[in-house]
């Protein structure tokens, strides 16, 4: 994976490290005094082990403890009826004897029959007598039962939260179960999910094979509260996570900022049992299917009761996020920034400027973490100030169709996740599936980027096609850029960890319509394997 050198025939690896490149003969030469274990591949691909450029690595703990909702091809529900049953299923599962909640994770109204997000009351007709919440595909609104709105003391007298929307029914001020962005946040981290220390090792334990059975042998905790990073500290103490994992705390989840710079003083920022900190997360708005995402023109078609106007809403208020930039500069933290629409990356790269300018040489790598609707002059902004956007590109496939006829409308449909010009502008850009949004799959990440197909077969904005090459690096070598980590990672080069993985097939020789087909055979941390198919 290096430009330079895109391959070698044989790799020789000790100690946990990568010690020289070359053909299989001369490398036997060089250590013929030494006992050496031989592998062959048989035709296998080894390849860098793929990093997470963004994900929740807890959450996709939680999700394979929920009710998965995911549509086709990922799971079964595609409406209400199939969704009754798979939260039915859980009734008497472990985390519903833990938590007291059904939980249910990954619906997407865009795929359901109905079209339509599920109420209250249509939970209602498939649980009544305990509290149900149902989690959007996005992870950026949840629905609750009517005895889940009892629960959290939601009823016609709350108010909609800074960033938030708690919506109503019709002519009403009751709630109709549906609740957005920091409605949905402030309420969801009132669950008691993972409460006891089995529970969370179970977390993290599926989480982490989620991740190695995608070819993964870094992950992120993007947007970590309190709760995640103790969680995370425990779990590195008690020696199980065997992956790296950096996690990236947002201060507004923290009481005070004094509280964060504490607790970001106390994390290692240097891998501990792999575990770090790699700096902090802002969330500037909201996700485009969800219709929540900050927008300088309006959507294409409104969400139901919004006029044609509506262009999504920011969740901070400008103030907040220079407020936030200037307290992680001063510390020298890392930014990743959740900016899905145009709207909410004008409104970080305005605060961004005269930040970047004001630190002259720092090597800052600033993140727009999705940076769906990049705008050309935008990414000419981002090239002046040495930032980097990480597109979420599988939203070609998952959401296109819904973003060319309902969010986005043909024209900026086709040029979300615009990875082709930011290359044509000699940009550094990774991509990810922000798992469990979509599970951990690099294969799709791949497809995704080289092929730009729908669910629906279309092809949505050629122009934006990339070679394999560089969908490639945007998970290896631009990715262990991202965490400034290229030094040990991202490349098969001397000096380097010795993280791989196994490939059935080499993705820069299939035709491109296969690479999401391409099987992961086995995953290696610093030469430790970690996942072989058909044996986890």
């Amino acid at each position: 994976m290096r430009d330079d050198k895109p391959t070698t025939n044989a790799v020789l690896v000790k100690d946990g490290q990568i010690i020289a490149l070359g053909g299989k003969s001369q490398l036997l030469r060089s250590i013929r005094s030494q006992a050496i274990e031989l592998k062959n591949l048989q035709g296998k691909t080894l390849l860098p082990a793929f990093i997470d450029a963004h994900g929740h690595f807890l959450n996709v703990g939680i999700f394979a403890q929920s009710a998965n909702l995911l549509p086709r091809p990922d799971s079964l529900v595609h409406d209400f009826s199939s969704m009754r049953t798979m939260l039915r299923s859980h009734l008497n599962s472990p985390q519903m004897i833990e938590t007291g909640w059904v939980i249910g994770m990954g619906y997407d109204n865009a795929q359901l029959a109905e079209l339509r997000h599920p109420t209250a009351q249509d939970l209602d007709k498939m649980i009544a007598d305990k509290p149900v919440m149902v989690i959007h595909q996005s992870g950026h609104l949840g629905v609750v039962n009517t005895k889940g709105l009892e629960v959290l003391g939601i009823n016609a007298n709350t108010p909609n939260p800074p960033g938030g929307v708690i919506r109503r029914i019709e002519g009403t001020h009751k709630p109709n179960g549906i609740l957005e962005e920091a409605a949905f946040f402030q309420v969801v981290f009132q669950l008691p999910i993972g409460k006891t220390q089995e529970s969370l090792m179970a977390m993290v334990k599926a989480g982490q094979d989620a991740y190695l059975a995608a070819g993964f042998a870094t992950a992120q905790e993007g947007r970590a509260t309190q709760a995640n990073i103790l969680g995370l500290n425990l779990a590195a103490q008690k020696q199980k996570l065997l992956i790296d994992v950096v996690s990236y705390p947002d201060p507004t989840f923290f009481g005070s900022d004094d509280a964060f710079a504490t607790m970001m003083q106390q994390q290692p920022t240097n891998y501990q049992n792999n575990y770090r900190v790699g700096g902090i997360k802002l969330s500037l708005d909201g996700s485009p299917q969800a219709k929540t995402a900050w927008l300088v023109h309006p959507y294409h078609i409104p969400p139901e009761g919004q006029d044609d106007t509506y262009h999504g809403y920011p969740a901070m208020e400008t103030t907040q996020v220079a407020k936030y930039v200037d307290f992680a500069f001063a510390n020298r933290w890392q930014i990743l920034a959740h900016t899905n629409g145009d709207a909410a990356s004008d409104q970080l790269l305005f605060v961004m400027k005269p930040q970047i300018q004001k630190a002259q040489n720092y090597d800052h790598r600033t993140v727009l973490i999705h940076a769906q609707v990049l705008r050309d002059d935008q990414l000419d902004r981002m090239k002046r100030l040495n930032m980097i956007p990480s597109f979420m590109s599988v939203h070609t496939f998952y959401w296109g169709d819904w973003h060319r006829d309902s969010v986005l409308g043909e024209a900026r449909a086709k040029r979300i996740s615009p990875a082709q010009s930011a290359l044509d502008r000699g940009i550094l850009y990774t991509s990810h599936n922000d798992a469990p949004v979509t599970l951990p799959n690099a294969m799709m990440i791949l497809s995704s980027q080289v092929n730009r197909t729908t669910r629906s077969g279309a092809v949505l904005g050629s122009a934006q096609r990339v070679s394999v090459w560089n969908a490639l690096k945007a998970i290896t070598t631009n990715a262990a850029y991202q965490y400034g980590e290229e030094d040990k990672k991202g490349s098969i080069a001397v000096g380097k960890n010795a993280d791989f993985v196994i490939l059935d097939r080499n993705p820069l020789k299939v035709d491109p319509s296969q690479l999401s087909k391409i099987k992961v055979i086995e995953t290696i941390k610093s030469d430790r394997r970690l996942f072989r198919a058909g044996t986890e």
